[in-house]
């Protein structure tokens, strides 16, 4: 009994020290996402705490969102929840990754949701340590004006330099941002005109005679025969049966002469020799 009760605490300081550890880990991550992970870990301690019997809260998806947002994704994270009594591991026949907790210590428990607590009220506090303000003196820069302490013995000038380059650089980079935000819409204009003008190109070879609109589209506009989804769009931009669909079975209005020539134009440019010889 003796050897039962000094095994109890000591496996119960050895938690505490390493949730301590992650818990140091943590002070890595921005402020924000510490509060939200600690919480969401929290949450999930305390419904283990409650019902120790359920297996849904002691074996977790890895691919699970709250896992891999609050505990994966985080520094420390998986630290912390395997100092709470979680082990990664695969589990079924597709071996799934699980974060698993095989044997519910409640002492340990205790322990991990108490720390975890302490550390949330420390980060709403802002720590509980203020801030000290360091006094600034005044001292003399290496280019002859005078600087301070705060700004490492520099003036404000020659501190902007150390910190962000020299204001020529700066400035530099400044007209650089400045003309590809300027520059970037000029791609987009280009392919838009382009477009443009292909769509001109065709509704040239449509002959520019009044035209009949065909309301329904699920019909043959020849025969009237009901087509649906597997209806067949000419060129003249109608819709016809496969009986109908080729230009010479439905009196086709699209000028097929004038496409081939303004494709023969496009492809065979002219190409002659130049008559004078250029001097270099």
């Amino acid at each position: 009994m003796r050897e039962e009760m000094k095994t109890e605490p000591d496996a119960s300081e050895a938690a505490s020290n390493a949730i301590k550890l992650a818990l140091q880990k943590y002070e890595e991550n921005k402020v924000s996402i510490q509060t939200t992970s600690l919480k969401a870990i929290l949450k999930i301690l305390q419904k283990v705490e409650k019902k120790p019997s359920d297996n849904r809260n002691r074996q977790l998806k890895m691919s699970n969102v709250v896992v891999k947002k609050f505990v994966t994704k985080v520094k420390g994270g998986e630290q912390l929840m395997a100092a709470c009594g979680y082990e990664r591991t695969e589990v079924g026949d597709k071996k799934t990754e699980h974060l698993l907790m095989k044997d519910t210590d409640l002492a340990v428990l205790k322990v991990g949701i108490s720390l975890i607590q302490e550390k949330i009220k420390e980060l709403k506090s802002g720590g509980g340590k203020p801030a000290v303000k360091r006094q600034s003196t005044k001292v003399l820069c290496p280019c002859g004006f005078w600087g301070t302490t705060d700004q490492d013995g520099l003036c404000s000038v020659c501190y902007k330099k150390k910190m962000f380059g020299s204001p020529e650089n700066t400035k530099q980079v400044e007209a650089k941002s400045a003309t590809s935000a300027k520059g970037s819409w000029k791609p987009k204009f280009k392919k838009a005109r382009i477009k443009l003008k292909a769509l001109h190109r065709f509704r040239l070879g449509v002959k520019t005679c009044s035209r009949i609109i065909q309301k329904n589209k699920k019909r043959c506009f020849e025969c009237n025969k009901k087509v649906g989804i597997l209806g067949f769009e000419c060129r003249c931009m109608y819709v016809f049966c496969d009986l109908h669909r080729f230009p010479d079975s439905h009196k086709c209005t699209f000028d097929y002469k004038r496409l081939h020539q303004n494709k023969l134009k496009k492809d065979n440019k002219v190409v002659v020799h130049d008559k004078i010889s250029k001097l270099d």
